[in-house]
């Protein structure tokens, strides 16, 4: 069968996917082990453990990471989040249900049942039904686009402000890109600490100067460990 590269190759460490979504790598590294019905809350492809360095997500599991991060702001605990997501994966029948345009229809109906029985604590921000829980959620879906089969094409990367940095599985092989120019941010860095100025390096890949200095300063904020 051939290989999807949104789902089957692994093209992030945790590390790496951690610093692309500004979350913490222990979370992260968390919810690649926690089970959540047929899966862990985030996919992996091989090792995760402290030590290894070897890329283990693919596309798809950094977008259920990123969705992952609008649960939270739903008030769940750990627990709940596990419970919910795996009610989420049997309900609408798919281990990707978290990366699916699906979870914008069906999903928020079901988180919203879900507020209204379970325990008031684990739905902290969900007090008012579904109205809020479509509000988060909704928010975390803009900054994905989709593909015909309803699943993700390419993620919009929170962590770059005022810069429109992608990561999608086509270019770059997932690493972070300008969505126009396709432009790697890793090369803009590169160029930065290179001593090149913003002006020049805007020059040399068809950019704006304040995009490279939104994306310069972006990659250098400190990360969550």
């Amino acid at each position: 069968m051939r290989q999807d590269i949104r789902f089957d190759v692994p093209l992030f460490t945790i590390e790496e996917a951690a610093g692309y979504l500004g979350l913490p790598r222990t979370t992260l590294r968390a919810w690649t082990r926690r089970p959540a019905g047929v899966a862990p809350l985030v996919h992996r492809i091989g090792p995760s453990g402290p030590g290894s360095r070897a890329a283990s997500l693919s596309f798809a599991a950094v977008v259920e990471a990123h969705m992952l991060r609008g649960f939270r702001e739903l008030g769940l605990s750990a627990q709940g989040l596990r419970a919910s997501v795996a009610r989420l994966r049997r309900d609408l029948g798919d281990e990707y249900a978290l990366a699916t345009q699906r979870v914008a229809t069906d999903g928020v109906a079901l988180l919203a049942g879900m507020s209204r029985a379970g325990p008031a604590t684990e739905w902290v921000r969900a007090a008012d039904g579904q109205l809020a829980i479509r509000q988060v959620i909704e928010q975390y879906l803009t900054f994905i686009r989709w593909e015909n089969d309803h699943y993700p094409a390419r993620l919009k990367l929170q962590a770059y402000r005022r810069a429109d940095v992608i990561i999608d599985p086509r270019f770059a092989f997932g690493q972070p890109v300008l969505e126009q120019a396709k432009v790697r941010v890793a090369d803009i860095v590169d160029a930065s600490r290179a001593g090149e100025s913003a002006a020049a390096i805007a020059s040399e890949f068809g950019m704006e100067a304040d995009e490279v200095e939104a994306v310069v300063r972006s990659a250098a904020r400190p990360r969550a460990a």
